[in-house]
């Protein structure tokens, strides 16, 4: 191990020494290293959650992405019905125009 001189303000030495009463450690050196260990064990635990969220965040976007595209089938199935709809309640003379120059949308028909 290296020797490192490291300067405390004074609530920084007393978590420290609050550390080293907990644990039961001899001395502050150890206390210190206990400290960095519990840094790098919440460091890990931070990235393991980050990455979690992160693909959390991918699954959501894909799953929006499927709804909206189940939202944009669900309202053509509909157009299609009331098309087929339109089609069954027109008269012989309405079905042979809409063959011939096509069927017109809903606001067309009311003219």
């Amino acid at each position: 191990m290296k020797r490192v001189t490291v300067s405390l303000e004074e609530p920084q030495l007393d978590t420290l020494d609050e550390i080293q009463e907990e644990e039961n450690i001899d001395s502050r050196s150890e206390a210190l290293r206990e400290l960095f260990r519990r840094y790098e064990e919440l460091n890990q635990e931070y990235e393991t959650l980050h990455n979690q969220y992160e693909e959390s965040e991918q699954k959501l976007k894909k799953v929006l992405e499927q709804q909206e595209e189940h939202t944009e089938l669900v309202e053509y199935v509909q157009d299609e019905r009331t098309a087929e709809q339109r089609w069954r309640e027109a008269g012989i003379g309405k079905r042979l125009k809409w063959k011939i120059f096509g069927m017109e949308t809903d606001n067309e028909d009311e003219d």
